[in-house]
């Protein structure tokens, strides 16, 4: 049974309601769903599909798949999906295409969906699955990986082939170990598709963290630790704010990502206001010369406020598809967050997230810094008065600067003088935290260098001025906050 749809849609009706459901129905003993979809160059439309199980934002139920503008041809069946699509029973009903409307031009865009419904045998083949797409199964090592206490390296923001990139989550998995990653958060857009095979994929050396990015077309926020779908289709700060209830109320934590200027890029930059209670801010996305001073400004206009949130970093690494060609500062762990686990598991995880227990470098070499104030850890409540002690530790940092920051600032600079660090000194700041970085002195001159390699194999992304990082103190570490009473 094959359905078509065409029709118009225009900037008007973007910002009345960015998400249109188009009707279709799928009769009982159905075996397979498939759409196609096509509109006019200069737009941006976005594909999904949901079965007669949806509900009224927040729906936990209904939900089929996601493709963004990644596909043009996808398959459901009751045993094999596209991938960014789930497979199983296909309800008999009223189910919908989806369609997100990402741009669309001043002068309006037109859109055909054509759906097949096809009964009888199975589809043997299903778009997307081609093995070009899944890419190469590689073995982990078989040596054990840390389970006890201690600091574990963690990428909280990569993607596969179930949103919109390239590389399988073998590619992904093999990178992460390549890296030394002891923690890899799988993130891809408004889908869960990849958390079956994640689980099939478990390995001593890597931890999963099954993960989504919740992906509008006003901002981005990670979303970890929940089992199943969380609903994407938010049109407001309201409804942000009841994303982070229903996250919250499925034990799952929720993270604005990138909240800076990102040209070209629809939704990249955070619009709506952060909500009371969110959990964690990604104030370092990739590379830090991808405008990622503005990210930490802004989070720390929030400490400045007396919020209380997790700095975190992502590599929001696109995993190419086979062996990872690109340079370090591109792939995944670039940055690392560190994260103290007191075990090695996805509860222990969250529980550091939670916590603030975490600290941020630009590779999984480092470098690697921490601070107590009173004995009190990163993400603790520490006391600020003439006789507490601060205390930062560094590894791996010599020749560069250590920079303590409090609400007014900047508020101490020492230089790094040995690969083995330690700095103590007895702060009298006001306002309600103190943190610590560490900035680029003797390592200055390899980031440009690295910085006009990557200009050289492409243009510079996001209009990115190649001086511009270089106008900002270049930061190497970041840890996050000591709350002070």
């Amino acid at each position: 049974m094959r359905t078509v749809v065409t029709g118009r849609v225009t900037p008007d009706d973007r910002r009345r309601d960015p998400y249109l459901e188009l009707p279709f129905e799928v009769p009982e003993g159905s075996t397979a769903v498939e759409v196609r979809y096509a509109f006019d160059p200069g737009s941006v439309l976005d594909l999904g599909l949901l079965d007669p199980h949806a509900g009224p934002f927040p729906s936990r139920r209904g939900f089929r798949g996601w493709s963004g503008g990644a596909r043009d041809h996808v398959m459901v069946t009751p045993s094999r999906a596209t991938p960014g699509y789930l497979p199983g029973p296909l309800s008999p009903g009223r189910w919908h295409v989806l369609l997100g409307l990402a741009a669309v031009a001043a002068g309006g865009c037109a859109y055909r969906v054509e759906v097949e419904v096809h009964a009888g045998a199975e589809p043997t083949v299903v778009p997307g699955l081609a093995a070009d797409a899944v890419g190469a199964a590689v073995e982990p090592p078989a040596s054990p990986g840390r389970t006890g206490p201690g600091w574990y390296r963690a990428d909280l923001q990569s993607h596969s082939h179930h949103s919109d990139a390239r590389g399988s989550l073998h590619d992904l998995r093999s990178a992460a170990l390549e890296r030394g990653l002891d923690v890899l958060a799988v993130t891809d857009h408004n889908t869960v598709s990849h958390h079956a095979p994640l689980a099939a994929m478990a390995c001593d050396r890597l931890l999963w963290l099954p993960g989504m990015e919740v992906t509008t077309y006003r901002g981005h926020a990670n979303v970890w630790g929940v089992a199943g779908w969380v609903d994407f289709r938010v049109r407001s700060d309201g409804d942000v704010v009841t994303l982070l209830e229903h996250v919250h109320a499925r034990g799952g934590l929720m993270s604005v990502n990138h909240p800076k200027r990102s040209p070209g890029c629809i939704g990249c930059d955070w619009e709506y206001a952060v909500p009371a209670g969110i959990d964690a801010m990604e104030a370092w996305q990739g590379p830090w010369w991808l405008r990622n001073w503005e990210s930490l400004e802004r989070y720390d206009a929030l400490l400045r406020q007396g919020r209380r949130l997790t700095l975190v970093g992502g590599s929001d690494r696109h995993q190419p598809a086979g062996p990872d060609r690109d340079p370090p500062v591109l792939r995944l762990g670039s940055p690392t967050t560190w994260l103290w686990l007191e075990e090695r598991s996805q509860a222990a995880v969250l529980g550091a997230l939670r916590s603030g227990r975490a600290t941020v470098s630009e590779a999984p070499e480092g470098p690697f810094l921490t601070i107590t104030v009173g004995g009190a850890p990163m993400g603790g409540d520490g006391t600020h008065d003439r006789r507490t002690p601060a205390t930062a530790t560094v590894h791996g940092a010599r020749g560069e600067r250590l920079r303590w920051i409090a609400a007014a600032g900047v508020v101490r600079e020492v230089a790094i003088d040995a690969e083995a660090f330690d700095d103590v000194w007895t702060p009298n700041v006001g306002g309600p935290f103190l943190r610590a970085e560490v900035v680029a002195d003797a390592g200055l001159a390899a980031r440009r260098e690295a910085l006009g390699h990557a200009a050289r194999r492409a243009a510079l992304p996001l209009g990115l001025d190649a001086a511009e990082p270089f106008r900002e103190p270049y930061r190497l570490a970041l840890g996050n906050p000591v709350y002070l009473r």
